[in-house]
């Protein structure tokens, strides 16, 4: 017992229920859309807390939370249990199911198509050349489908320069935008550098990335808009600026929604 649960992490996951194909096709559009959107968002973190599964108990909520999704005939959950498992915060191997992921995919699935890259990304090392290649075809199938989620990965990528994407904010920031204003958050990370690159007194560029800070911190743990604000305030004492002190006045509790934000533009 001793040696299997130290090798737990490298053996594929057995405590997991088969999955209930008949349920799947009683899945609406709608309520796979909405699953789709419940798991990537959360998926960056599925390893610690959030502000939705917060607290000693995040992982186990999770984990209850995507089996109940799988239990109703969301397929993307059960297979992303399969190699995650939040209770535990253990990877399991990729090998089966990014087979099913291939098999999803070439059906036209194309959130099976988005999350192959996002666990090869959390896997990182158990992810062989071959997923990594098969992630990144898929990947761009997705983007050419118009998937949020394959958009936003694809945009984060262009605007960090990652993964062997050359950098292209122009396209990167389009992408990550019109995965935003279809109401995924995900992964700020490039867009935030984005608009960190772009600090300057211009009170829109300033509004933007507060307003992104504001987005992060709703499902991540984060004081980054608080440490903005001092930023700014320590600015405006500096310039004796009075703009610069009352747009921090105006931003500092204001609520912003992922559509406000993404309303804002980037030019």
């Amino acid at each position: 017992m001793l040696v299997y649960e130290s090798a737990r992490e490298y053996l594929p996951r057995f405590d997991l229920p088969a999955f209930d194909a008949s349920k799947a096709a009683g899945l609406s559009d709608a309520e796979r859309a909405r699953d789709e959107l419940e798991l990537f968002n959360e998926l960056p973190q599925w390893k610690g807390q959030s502000r939705q599964y917060a607290g000693k108990s995040s992982g186990k909520n999770r984990e209850h939370r995507w089996r109940k999704m799988s239990d109703e005939g969301f397929e993307l959950a059960h297979v992303t249990l399969q190699v995650l498992q939040p209770e535990r915060g253990l990877i399991h191997p990729l090998n089966a199911p990014m087979k099913r992921l291939e098999e999803l995919a070439e059906r036209g699935d194309t959130g099976a198509m988005c999350l192959m890259t996002e666990l090869v990304d959390q896997a990182k090392r158990k992810a062989t050349q071959a997923d990594q290649a098969q992630a990144r075809r898929w990947l761009q199938e997705g983007v050419e489908r118009q998937h949020p989620q394959c958009q936003l990965q694809m945009g984060r990528r262009l605007l960090l320069g990652i993964d062997g994407y050359p950098q292209d904010m122009k396209r990167g920031v389009r992408l990550e935008l019109a995965a935003r204003r279809a109401g995924y958050v995900g992964e700020l990370d490039g867009l935030l550098s984005y608009f960190q690159r772009r600090w300057s007194k211009s009170r829109i560029d300033l509004t933007r990335l507060y307003c992104w800070l504001s987005i992060d911190a709703q499902s991540r743990l984060t004081d980054s808009p608080q440490r903005m604000l001092a930023a700014l305030r320590a600015e405006a004492r500096r310039d004796d600026s009075a703009e610069l002190t009352a747009l921090a006045r105006e931003l500092d509790g204001k609520q912003f929604t992922v559509q406000a934000c993404a309303d804002l533009g980037a030019d």
